[in-house]
C-alpha cells in the first residue's frame, strides 16, 4: 500500500479521513515530544554538571543552554519548508531517528568530565535538532484539519510536545540517581560539603529515552501516510512579502521564545538569583514545572481559541503576560516569603506564554491558505525557537533585569499590533 493519498480535502467530509488525522497528530506528538526532551537535556544537566567534575564558571553554563536554542532556531528554517516536499510519513520518520545523534553525545560527555568546552558546545548544538522538527511536524499536521480543527488539533500537539521540556527536567533527577542501566555506564562520584560521597548515573539521562525513541521510530514509518500537498521552496517563500508573516513571527517569537527561554534557564536564573538565601526553594527541582504548567494552558487554550477568537485570546494573554513580567523586573527576591512570590510570577508568564503559543497558532490558520498557512506556522516556530539562545544571550551578556526589560517591550508591541490588526471591532484582518 502506498504512503501517499491521492485526494485530501479537510473542508470536504467525503474527502477527509478523521481518523488519519488525529492518528498523524498522536504520531507526530510523540516524536516532538522525546525531541523536546532531548532538546531541554543540556538545561536539564548542565546545572549538575560542575558536581561530576566539570569547571564551568555562570557565563559558560548560560552560553551551553542557550546554544540548544541557536541550533533549534535554525534547523526550524530547515524544516520549515520540507513537509510539502518530502511528506509527512518521511518527516516524522527521519526527524524521530536523527535524536540518537545527541543522546549518544550526552552519554559519552557526562561520563568524561575532561570534554572541552567547545566539544560540550557541539553537543548542545546537536540537541537542537529535538526541537529543530518542531516547524515541519506542526506545519505537516496543519494540513490535515480543517480550520475549524486546526486550532484544537495544533494547540494539542504543541502543547503535548512542549510537555517535553518539563519532562525531562523531572525525569532526569529521578533516573540520575538509579543504577538500572549499570551495565551502559559507570558511576559518577559526587562529593558534598561534608565530603559524603554519592553516587549518580549521569548517562541515564539519555538512555532512558532511547527506547522510546527506536519505537516512534518505526511507528512512525509504519503507520504515517503523505497527503497529496506538494510545493517547492519559492512557491512557499511568497509569505515572506505578507506583512502579516512578519507580525505572526512577532506574536510567535514574544510568546514561544518567552516559553522556552524561560524554560531553559530557569534552573539556572533560580539558583542564582537565590544564591545565598537560606532555605530558599530548590529550583533545580522545581524547574520542570513552569514549562509543564504553559504546556497544559497551551492545551486547554487550543479549543478555546477555536470556539472565540485566537485574536482575543492573544490580547489577553498580553495583557496577562506584561503584569507577570513586570513583578520579575521590579521585584528582588530576599527572603524566603520572596522567592516563592518570584517562582509564582515566574509561573504566572509560564502559563500565558503557554496560551499565547495556541493563540498565535490559530490566528495564523485562519489569516494564512492552507499551504502558507503551513509555512508560516513553521518559520514563526523556527523564529520562536532562538529564544534559549536570546534570552541566554541576555542574561549572559547584560543580566536579568535588561532580558525581563525586553520581554515586557516585545508584549507591550504585540498588544498594539493586535489590537489594531486583529482583535477591535473594525479591524481589518479580525480572527
Amino acid at each position: 500500500m502506498t504512503p501517499d493519498i491521492k485526494i485530501w480535502n479537510p473542508e470536504n467530509p467525503a474527502q477527509w479521513n478523521k481518523k488519519l488525522a488525529w492518528l498523524t497528530v498522536l504520531f507526530s506528538t510523540l516524536s516532538l515530544t522525546l525531541g523536546f526532551c532531548v532538546w531541554f537535556l543540556v538545561p536539564s544537566l548542565a546545572p549538575h554538571l560542575n558536581s561530576i567534575g566539570f569547571n564551568l564558571n555562570h557565563s559558560q553554563l548560560y552560553w551551553l543552554v542557550s546554544m540548544v536554542g541557536l541550533s533549534a532556531g535554525t534547523l526550524r528554517i530547515v524544516w520549515t519548508f520540507l513537509p510539502p516536499i518530502v511528506g509527512t510519513r518521511i518527516l516524522v520518520t527521519v526527524s524521530t531517528a536523527l535524536l540518537f545523534i545527541p543522546l549518544a553525545c550526552w552519554i559519552y560527555a557526562v561520563q568524561n568530565p575532561n570534554t572541552p568546552y567547545w566539544v560540550l558546545l557541539v553537543f548542545a548544538l546537536l540537541s537542537g535538532i529535538g526541537g529543530g522538527s518542531f516547524s515541519g511536524l506542526m506545519a505537516s499536521t496543519n494540513y490535515f484539519f480543517p480550520k475549524s480543527q486546526k486550532g484544537l488539533a495544533l494547540g494539542i500537539q504543541g502543547g503535548i510536545s512542549d510537555f517535553g521540556t518539563g519532562l525531562v527536567q523531572f525525569v532526569t533527577p529521578v533516573v540520575i540517581v538509579t543504577s538500572i542501566f549499570v551495565f551502559l555506564g559507570s558511576a559518577q562520584a559526587v562529593y558534598s560539603a561534608e565530603g559524603v560521597i554519592t553516587h549518580y548515573w549521569f548517562q541515564n539521562a539519555s538512555w532512558v529515552w532511547i527506547p522510546l525513541v527506536a519505537v516512534v521510530t518505526a511507528c512512525s514509518w509504519l503507520f504515517l501516510r503523505s497527503v497529496p500537498v506538494h510545493s517547492d521552496i519559492k512557491q512557499q517563500w511568497h509569505i515572506f512579502s505578507n506583512k502579516h508573516t512578519w507580525f505572526m513571527t512577532l506574536f510567535y517569537y514574544g510568546t514561544f521564545a518567552t516559553f522556552a527561554g524561560l524554560g531553559a534557564q530557569l534552573a539556572l536564573l533560580g539558583s542564582h538569583t537565590f544564591a545565598g538565601i537560606e532555605n530558599a526553594p530548590n529550583v533545580i527541582a522545581l524547574a520542570w514545572l513552569g514549562p509543564v504548567i504553559g504546556s497544559i494552558s497551551r492545551v486547554l487554550a487550543g479549543g478555546l481559541s477555536d470556539k472565540i477568537r485566537g485574536g482575543r485570546i492573544t490580547t489577553i494573554m498580553a495583557v496577562m503576560t506584561i503584569l507577570g513580567l513586570l513583578v520579575l523586573w521590579l521585584y528582588v527576591p530576599n527572603s524566603v516569603e520572596s522567592c516563592w512570590i518570584w517562582l509564582i510570577a515566574m509561573f504566572w508568564v509560564f502559563f500565558w506564554t503557554g496560551v499565547g503559543n495556541a493563540s498565535t497558532t490559530k490566528q495564523m490558520s485562519m489569516i494564512f491558505p492552507p499551504l502558507q498557512g503551513g509555512a508560516v506556522v513553521g518559520w514563526t516556530s523556527a523564529i520562536g525557537a532562538y529564544g534559549p539562545f536570546t534570552i541566554g544571550f541576555l542574561l549572559a551578556s547584560f543580566g536579568m533585569n535588561v532580558m525581563f526589560l525586553v520581554s515586557i517591550l516585545i508584549f507591550c508591541t504585540m498588544l498594539l499590533i493586535n489590537l489594531y490588526f486583529y482583535d477591535r471591532k473594525n479591524a481589518p484582518n479580525r480572527c
